[in-house]
């Protein structure tokens, strides 16, 4: 996987936009960004929808102590999760850290079948190498060992991704087509016909399927991305699509509390 960060430091600023708001904006940004590796790959097919399919098993714990933290707004909270990009890739395992608005983000990418052993701070046969991917892998088994957390929802959607030519790091990103579903177990191979589409929490919110626009730079925006923001009137959003994924499945599977995958078992054998 080359020119893989395993460590970040960035503000993360999210948008709901319109389609042809999104034109407008990829249009502006032609300046300063170029397609990202994924989305030119995917672009150099005959496909005739934007980006690519990213996949993200969220951890939580036993309580769903990291989804309560969103919804009360703490300004201090963490994420545990699991990302893929295709059925074979390597599995990214990532610690989100919010301190106020600025994103600290610790990732280690391994083969998939070893994310179990991983976040319970087992051996990793043929684990990562370097001392900062090595910390990274045992802050995440600290982290979900002491919360107990374990697979909780399945968040998917297609990327649209640009990044900065002009700037050390920032990106746009647009995501579409968001579904998620309870996540059973470790093997980050989501049920087929099981989704729970965001189409029916847009429903209840708004008139259009909005695309989800995110900015993401160092702890400063460049000078393009303020001009962006002021010139498309955007206004922030504290959309998250975990805690927005988590209320759907409780609202559609009936549930009164969504109590992670001990619940959800005990659902399953209804």
């Amino acid at each position: 996987m080359p020119n893989y960060q395993t460590k970040f430091e960035r503000l993360e600023l999210k948008y709901l936009v319109n389609e042809q708001e999104a034109n407008f904006i990829r249009r502006d940004i032609q300046k300063y960004c170029k397609p990202d590796r994924y989305n030119a790959q995917n672009r150099s097919h005959s496909n005739a929808d934007y980006g690519y399919p990213i996949s993200s098993c969220y951890l939580d714990s036993p309580g769903m102590a990291f989804h309560k933290a969103k919804e009360r707004g703490d300004p201090n909270r963490i994420k545990l999760r699991i990302r893929t990009y295709s059925p074979t890739s390597l599995a990214s395992l990532e610690i989100k850290r919010r301190a106020s608005s600025i994103i600290y983000k610790t990732r280690v990418a391994i083969d998939r079948q070893q994310t179990e052993n991983a976040a319970r701070g087992l051996p990793v046969i043929g684990g990562p190498g370097g001392v900062d991917s090595l910390s990274v892998l045992s802050d995440f088994a600290l982290v979900a060992g002491k919360s107990g957390a374990e697979p909780a929802l399945t968040v998917q959607y297609d990327r649209e991704a640009f990044e900065s030519t002009v700037d050390r790091y920032a990106r746009v990103t647009f995501d579409r087509k968001i579904r998620v579903q309870v996540a059973r177990d470790w093997m980050l191979t989501p049920k087929k016909g099981a989704w729970n589409n965001f189409n029916d929490y847009w429903a209840t919110q708004r008139s259009d399927t909005p695309v989800v626009l995110e900015l993401k730079c160092e702890t400063t925006p460049p000078l393009w991305m303020v001009d962006l923001i002021q010139r498309h009137q955007l206004a922030l959003s504290s959309f998250s699509k975990y805690s927005i994924g988590v209320a759907l499945c409780q609202q559609n599977y009936g549930l009164g509390n969504f109590l992670g995958r001990r619940s959800l078992k005990a659902m399953e054998k209804q």
